[in-house]
């Protein structure tokens, strides 16, 4: 589909059956600020999620025109009060899912720390995921067995990089420039370490700089249908 931003979100406000004050509204903007992205004067990329989860749309084609628009499994706000559309058809107050990109741990370990701006692995699928999420998210998958019994090999962890990491989170990390690793950080006085749950690997004692390249907020597990 070729189109650009401003026409795309006013494509999903007339999706949504929503006013510009509406949305606004419902998003923390003013009016202006609305209407003025709709009109291209304006691009407000930080709202771009918001805009898209209140309308119901997909946020990848809201902020790049690629994939399909509507949103899979979700619902839009209704504009109409009573929780239900003008013809009667119930609503969800909230999208049921959104898609976040699964990257390959090269390709994280390339630009991990990056800004967003230069953020851009290449995506090898799409993973379902809550929209609390922070549009920064990405998913990767369990690459073997050190965080088991929670985390098998080849299950996908959703990374938000906007999280700093804490005492007994599991995050990904690494010291100076070493690959990347999936652990459970662990603060023991002044000392750090990054801990794997499988008993069979060593704690790992961080003795240089430590840089959180994000932290693991949820997993994701499809099953072998066949």
């Amino acid at each position: 589909m070729n189109s650009n931003l401003s026409e795309r979100i006013k494509q999903a406000r007339k999706h949504a059956g929503l006013t510009q004050k509406e949305l606004a509204d419902k998003v923390g903007l003013s009016q202006t600020a609305i209407h003025k992205i709709e009109c291209g004067r304006s691009r407000l990329s930080r709202k771009t999620v918001s805009i898209a989860l209140t309308c119901g749309v997909d946020p990848i084609w809201l902020d790049t025109g690629l994939g399909e628009m509507a949103l899979a499994g979700g619902a839009h706000y209704a504009s109409v009060p009573g929780g239900t559309l003008k013809e009667g058809e119930s609503y969800r107050p909230f999208p049921l899912i959104a898609r976040i990109p699964l990257v390959s741990w090269d390709d994280m370990a390339k630009f991990c720390g990056e800004s967003k701006d230069n953020f851009n692995p290449s995506i090898t699928a799409w993973v379902p995921v809550s929209p609390r999420a922070s549009e920064r998210c990405f998913a990767l998958k369990v690459p073997d067995d050190s965080m088991e019994p929670e985390f098998y090999e080849g299950e996908i962890i959703v990374v938000d990089p906007t999280m700093p990491g804490s005492h007994n989170q599991f995050l990904v990390a690494r010291e100076g420039s070493n690959r990347p690793t999936f652990k459970q950080m662990i603060h023991h006085g002044d000392q750090q370490y990054l801990k794997p749950l499988n008993p069979r690997y060593p704690l790992i004692e961080v003795r240089g700089s430590l840089q959180v390249c994000g932290v693991a907020i949820c997993k994701y597990k499809e099953y072998d249908q066949h």
